[in-house]
């Protein structure tokens, strides 16, 4: 369980391709010092299980089916991922409850600054369209948003000036594509099926 409160941002130092596992390495600073083999770690918002740190390098293994279906099979050398630490009893609940669990890589339509704050504009499938809710919260890359404006196959975001700096969305263009957690609880409709 996460916030979408990014903790840092890390940059791929490597990435060790096998057929149905992959290990990426990134690098990081604050994580590096607090973080144990085992702990899990949102990486771009998929939460990922600490299988290694060497070097100030944190070592994850990807399975293939979470490759499939997040941005991370688009990391190379020198990306940069958001990271963040689980949530653990007593910290602060800033944010709102991300799992980790990714719902669609979604494209980039537009992200143009607006005065003293920025838009992210995100392109996203029909089947999802009941869970997008203006007002409502959605995590982009692990990051923690609120939607301000729904359309048909997109939504809109409005970033401050504090998240953009300390996120890689600042390294983001249009056509890109980001990592996309619908809020969990406009989705528990879904589990009862």
């Amino acid at each position: 369980m996460f916030t979408g409160i990014i903790r840092e941002t890390g940059k791929v130092k490597s990435i060790r391709r096998g057929s149905n596992l992959w290990q990426i390495g990134v690098t990081s600073c604050d994580l590096y010092n607090t973080s144990e083999t085992g702990d899990s770690i949102s990486v771009n918002g998929v939460c990922l299980t600490l299988t290694g740190k060497k070097s100030g390098v944190l070592y994850f293994d990807v399975v293939k089916p979470t490759l499939n279906t997040t941005n991370l099979k688009r990391l190379s050398f020198a990306s940069f991922v958001n990271l963040e630490p689980s949530l653990k009893i007593g910290d602060k609940l800033g944010g709102h409850f991300v799992l980790g669990h990714i719902d669609c890589e979604s494209q980039i339509k537009s992200i143009f600054r607006q005065g003293d704050y920025f838009l992210l504009e995100v392109r996203y499938e029909k089947k999802f369209h009941s869970y997008i809710v203006e007002k409502g919260s959605i995590a982009v890359d692990g990051i923690s948003l609120t939607i301000q404006k729904k359309e048909r196959n997109s939504f809109t975001v409005s970033v401050i000036p504090y998240t953009f700096k300390y996120t890689n969305l600042k390294y983001k263009h249009v056509g890109g594509w980001v990592n996309v957690e619908f809020d969990y609880l406009l989705k528990k409709d879904k589990f009862k099926e």
